[in-house]
């Protein structure tokens, strides 16, 4: 690849004071996913590993409980006062967390709000039936059908929120909350179905912050952490909502703009490498860090496989590292496939 020259448009390298990012992760280094089919709502990954504690917490509760029902009833025994206690919310860690949580904003989403009546109705009428069973009184089979289709239609509820939970965690980053590489692939090939359908262009960027590893051997691998999550949240933040964001690996981030032309999206690049070098990084050490950034771009080619890009992409990359760093080299299917450089 032969890159044509460009004028600079950026000399150097201006940094402003920003917060601390390590102990503190700024809003754009939350999870960054779209709804899902089913209705899971981007959330804080410290809130999804919550959510699914309590989701697996309420399915283990309501087997125990279930069992205590049916022991009380099949055996004739007394009924433990959990399974006759009309306590709204009923006691147990879900139903303590749900009522202590109820006001914030991330179980106002639909799911939460189909999750938490079933979960009601089902202790109510349980523990009704299991009050008047005490009393002496037969339980009618309606009865029984109605009680155990509200009991298992809670427990349906919850696998739902819990999978598509554990689906939004699993795909996610551990340490900057931006996609991980595992879905990328499947993600990338949709675009190249839809490029294909609506003939709209997206490109493929391979972002890499320049000399990492110096800053994991001078400064520590904590101190490369907050480099790592810095960085993310720049990227998260000065994208476009309908544009893509995956960790590559290592100091890696690839970066898919929809719906673009190669002019748009060496722009987009180029900002988010300005944004990058305008800002100062605070690991533990006190140390500030300044940081920048070299990109590769290409176009993703309809007719060719994903990893076709991604390696023009690559290639890119390396010839912006080779000219200097701290700019953006878009590879170009030109005769004598070249590219053009940006920075």
């Amino acid at each position: 690849m032969t890159p044509t020259p460009a004028p600079s448009r950026t000399k150097r390298n201006t940094c402003s004071a920003s917060r601390a990012l390590k102990k503190t992760p700024p809003e754009e280094t939350r999870i960054a996913t779209r709804q899902t089919d089913d209705g899971v709502e981007p959330a804080r990954r410290e809130d999804s590993r919550e959510i699914l504690e309590m989701i697996d917490a309420a399915l283990e509760e309501q087997a125990d409980w279930l069992r205590m029902w049916h022991r009380a009833l099949v055996c004739g025994l007394p009924p433990a006062r959990d399974v006759v206690s009309a306590e709204q919310p009923p006691a147990g860690r879900f139903g303590k967390w749900f009522d202590i949580n109820s006001e914030r904003g991330l179980l106002d989403q639909p799911v939460f709000k189909q999750l938490w009546p079933a979960y009601a109705e089902m202790h109510a009428l349980g523990c009704g039936l299991a009050r008047k069973a005490a009393g002496g009184e037969r339980l009618s089979a309606a009865e029984y059908d109605a009680f155990m289709d509200k009991a298992q239609s809670f427990a349906a509820t919850a696998r739902r929120i819990r999978d598509a939970f554990q689906r939004a965690v699993y795909d996610l980053d551990p340490l900057t909350g931006v996609h991980s590489r595992r879905c990328m692939m499947t993600a990338l090939e949709r675009e190249r179905e839809r490029s294909i359908r609506t003939g709209n262009a997206v490109y493929v960027g391979l972002c890499d912050i320049d000399k990492f590893k110096a800053v994991n051997d001078e400064h520590g691998h904590l101190a490369g952490d907050s480099v790592l999550l810095a960085v993310a949240g720049r990227l998260i933040a000065n994208l476009r909502p309908y544009d893509a964001i995956y960790r590559f690996g290592g100091d890696e981030f690839l970066l898919a703009f929809a719906e673009t032309d190669g002019e748009q999206a060496v722009g987009i690049a180029d900002r988010l490498r300005a944004s990058i070098g305008r800002m100062k990084v605070l690991p533990s050490d006190g140390v500030a860090l300044s940081v920048t950034a070299t990109f590769g771009l290409c176009v993703l080619d309809p007719g060719e496989p994903v990893e076709t890009t991604i390696q023009r992409a690559d290639v890119a990359l390396y010839q912006a590292k080779r000219d200097g760093r701290n700019r953006v080299v878009l590879w170009h299917a030109a005769p004598d496939r070249g590219g053009r450089r940006h920075g």
